[in-house]
C-alpha cells in the first residue's frame, strides 16, 4: 500500500460523520472568518493611534467602539475555535477510533486460525490500540487541516492582494519555504517510524509472554533472560524512537526559523513603504498580522507531515490486518442431519507446503464410536481435530459429516456440532456459573447444576464462598489446574451436542478424580461420535476404535486388544509407558 493510497484510505473513513463533518466545517467557517476581521480591526486601531501621534484626533466613542468589536470578536473566536476542537474530537475518538477497533475485532473473527497462530498476540493488541491511537491523531490534524487551514490560506492570500499586491507576492513566497523544508524532513522520518512500530509490536509480544507465562518464568527462575530479551528490545526501541522524533523534532525549529527570516523581510519592506507612503502603518500592521496568520496554517500542514508520515507506518499495518484474506463464506447452507458418521476421504493436508504432514488419509468412524488418536509428538493427532473442526481447510480429499462436504458448510454450524475438553482450559473473568454456561445460550441454573454435578465439580462449588456466584479471575488463580479442568468439562456436558472432542481431558487432574471423570466421560459418549486424543493410553483401553497415527498416516487401527496382539507400534508405545513406570 502506496504514502498517497494510505492517506486516501484514512480521509476516507471520514465518509459515515459526513454530516457531523458539515457541522464541523460551518463552525470552522465562523472561526476562519472571526478570525479574519481581527487583523482589520487591530489595522485601524494602530492607523488610530498613530495619527492620534501625528495631531490627528479621531473621537474617542469610535476607539472605544473598535476596541469593544476586537473584544468581542476575539471572544467569539475562542468559543467557535473551542466549539469545533470539540465536535472534532467527538468525531475521531467516539466514531473513527471506536468503530475502527470494534472493525478489527469483528476481521478477526473472519480470519484463518492460521494468522493467529503466525501473529504474535502482542503484535495484534499493539495494531488495535497503539496504532488506531496514532490514526485517530493524524485524523484530527487532517481534518483540521483541510477545512480550516487551507480555507483560512486562501482567505488571506485574496485580502492581502486587495492591501498592496508587492507585500502580498512578499508573503505568499517567503512564507511557504519553511513547508518544503519541513516536507523534506518528515520524508527522512517515515522509515524510521515503520521501524518503531515494527519493534512496539515485539515489545508487546515479548510483555505478554512474561505476563502469560508469569509462572513459568519464576518456577525457572528466567527472570534475568526476560529482563535482557525485554531490555534489549527496549535498546531498538529507545534508539529507533528518538531517530524518528529527532527528525519529527527538527520540523518545528526549522518552520519557526525560516518564518522568521521571512517576518524580517516583510517588516522591512512594509517599513520601506510606510517611510515613502505607498501604505499606512495600519496596512503594515494587517499584512504582518495576517503573515503570521498565513503562517500558522502551513505550520500545521508541516506538522501534520510529520504526524502523518508517522501515522502512515501504523495505518499500513491495521489496513493489512484488515485487509487479509478472510475464511470463505459457506457454498451452502448444509446442516448434518443424522447421527454423527464421520469419514476423511484421500484427506492430504501440511501446514507448510514444502513439509507434508497428512497423507492419503482415510478414516471411517460411525455414530456413537468412540474413536481414540493416539501416536508420538507431531505425528498429527491434533492436525486430525484441526481439519475436523475446519480450523484449517484440506489440502485436497474431504471430510464427509452424515453425508454433507464440510467444505460447504458454514464454520459456525458445524462447530455448533461438537463439544470440546481441551488440555489447555480457558476461562474467563466471570462467575462460575457464567463459565459453564459459556457453552449453551440462555442456560438455566438448573441445568448448569446437572452438568457440574455430571462432572463431579458440584460439591466444590458449593463450597466456595458465593457458590455459583463466585468471580474466577482473569488468571483463573483462585482455583487449581484441575479444578479448572473440572469446570470446562461441566461446560461440555451443558452443550450436550452429538459429537465430542477431548484432548487428554484428564491430564489435570488426580488419580481418584481421574477415574470419577472417566466414568462419568464414559456416559457422555454414550450415544456419541467422540474423537479422544490420548496421550496415556490407559484411558482408552476400552475405545470402540483405536486410530495409531503416525507422521501423519494410519499406521493401526483397531481395538485395544486386537493391536496389542499385532505386537507392532501400538504395543511398543503402550508397553513402553509401562516400562516407564516400573
Amino acid at each position: 500500500m502506496t504514502t498517497s493510497s494510505t492517506i486516501k484510505r484514512l480521509v476516507g473513513e471520514l465518509k459515515p460523520v459526513a454530516g457531523r463533518m458539515i457541522l464541523i466545517c460551518m463552525v470552522t467557517l465562523f472561526s476562519v472568518a472571526l478570525n479574519m476581521v481581527g487583523p482589520e480591526l487591530l489595522g485601524d486601531a494602530t492607523d488610530i493611534l498613530y495619527n492620534y501621534g501625528q495631531g490627528i484626533v479621531t473621537p474617542h466613542e469610535t476607539f472605544l467602539k473598535l476596541c469593544l468589536k476586537l473584544a468581542l470578536v476575539y471572544g467569539l473566536l475562542a468559543i467557535f475555535s473551542t466549539l469545533a476542537l470539540v465536535l472534532t474530537t467527538r468525531i475521531t475518538s467516539r466514531f473513527f477510533t471506536s468503530s475502527l477497533r470494534i472493525r478489527i475485532s469483528e476481521k478477526l473473527g473472519k480470519l484463518p486460525v492460521s494468522f493467529v497462530d503466525s501473529t504474535p498476540r502482542g503484535e495484534i493488541l499493539s495494531r488495535m490500540m497503539n496504532d488506531v491511537s496514532n490514526m485517530s491523531n493524524t485524523i484530527h490534524v487532517i481534518t483540521s487541516t483541510l477545512i480550516s487551514g487551507v480555507l483560512q490560506l486562501l482567505i488571506i492570500i485574496v485580502l492581502l492582494y486587495f492591501i498592496n499586491p508587492i507585500m502580498a507576492t512578499a508573503v505568499i513566497v517567503l512564507i511557504p519555504l519553511s513547508v518544503v523544508l519541513a516536507y523534506v524532513i518528515s520524508r527522512r522520518s517515515e522509515k524510521e517510524w515503520h521501524e518503531f512500530r515494527k519493534i512496539n509490536g515485539q515489545v508487546y509480544s515479548v510483555i505478554e509472554e512474561d505476563l502469560s507465562g508469569f509462572d513459568t518464568v519464576k518456577a525457572f527462575n528466567l527472570e534475568s533472560r526476560q529482563k535482557q530479551m525485554c531490555g534489549d528490545l527496549m535498546n531498538k526501541y529507545g534508539k529507533s524512537l528518538k531517530r524518528g522524533f529527532w527528525l519529527s523534532s527538527m520540523v518545528q525549529p526549522t518552520i519557526a526559523f525560516t518564518n522568521n527570516i521571512a517576518y524580517v523581510a516583510i517588516c522591512v519592506l512594509g517599513g520601506y513603504f510606510a517611510i515613502n507612503g505607498v501604505l499606512d502603518v495600519g496596512d503594515v500592521v494587517k499584512v504582518i498580522l495576517y503573515a503570521k496568520l498565513f503562517a500558522g496554517p502551513l505550520e500545521s500542514i508541516a506538522g501534520g507531515m510529520s504526524s502523518i508520515h508517522r501515522t502512515i507506518a501504523c495505518a499500513q499495518r491495521v489496513y493489512k490486518l484488515l485487509d487479509g484474506e478472510e475464511v470463505p463464506p459457506a457454498l451452502t447452507d448444509n446442516v448434518p442431519e443424522g447421527d454423527g458418521d464421520v469419514s476423511f476421504e484421500d484427506v492430504n493436508f501440511s501446514y507448510s507446503k514444502d513439509k507434508p504432514l497428512i497423507k492419503n488419509l482415510n478414516i471411517n468412524v460411525r455414530s456413537g464410536q468412540k474413536v481414540a488418536i493416539v501416536g508420538p509428538t507431531g505425528g498429527g493427532k491434533t492436525t486430525i481435530v484441526n481439519l475436523l473442526m475446519r480450523f484449517y481447510d484440506v489440502d485436497s480429499g474431504k471430510i464427509v459429516i452424515d453425508g454433507v462436504d464440510i467444505s460447504t458448510m458454514d464454520r459456525a454450524k458445524l462447530r455448533q456440532q461438537f463439544s470440546m475438553v481441551l488440555q489447555d482450559t480457558w476461562l474467563f473473568n466471570g462467575t462460575v456459573f457464567e463459565n459453564i454456561a459459556y457453552g449453551k445460550e440462555d442456560a438455566t441454573m438448573d441445568e448448569v447444576v446437572a452438568a457440574a454435578k455430571k462432572a463431579r465439580i458440584h460439591q466444590f462449588i458449593c463450597s466456595l464462598p458465593d457458590g455459583y456466584n463466585t468471580v474466577i479471575n482473569e488468571e483463573s488463580t483462585n482455583i487449581s489446574s484441575g479444578q479448572k479442568q473440572l469446570l470446562t468439562i461441566a461446560r461440555a456436558y451443558l452443550a450436550d451436542r452429538k459429537m465430542l472432542i477431548l484432548d487428554e481431558a484428564t491430564s489435570n487432574v488426580d488419580t481418584r478424580t481421574e477415574i470419577l471423570i472417566q466414568k462419568t466421560m464414559d456416559e457422555l459418549m454414550q450415544g456419541r461420535t467422540s474423537f479422544v486424543i490420548a496421550h496415556r493410553l490407559s484411558t482408552i483401553v476400552n475405545a470402540d476404535v483405536i486410530l495409531v497415527v503416525r507422521d501423519g498416516q494410519i499406521v493401526e487401527q483397531g481395538t485395544h486388544q486386537q493391536l496389542m496382539e499385532k505386537h507392532g507400534f501400538y504395543s511398543e508405545i503402550y508397553n513402553s509407558q509401562y516400562e516407564l513406570l516400573k
